[in-house]
């Protein structure tokens, strides 16, 4: 988290991107609600998307933001 805090990335997409790793969908879908951006990358270059634990997780944030459009 301290490398990703150096890179200027906004605390709410760490978040985001730790919980889609972690697939913990309530946290997921509350981070999206306050405006995490799911295509921030860490420092692998690997977005919420990427860190996805599930097909089902990834299929709900791209949902969620289709919705949100």
């Amino acid at each position: 988290m301290e490398a990703l805090l150096k890179q200027n990335i906004h605390p709410v997409d760490i978040l985001l991107l730790m919980a889609a790793s972690e697939g913990d969908l309530p946290k997921i879908e509350e981070l999206l609600r306050a405006g995490a951006n799911y295509s921030v990358k860490d420092a692998d270059g690997r977005t919420a998307l990427d860190r996805a634990s599930t097909p089902e997780i990834k299929d709900f944030i791209l949902g969620f933001s289709v919705q949100k459009a």
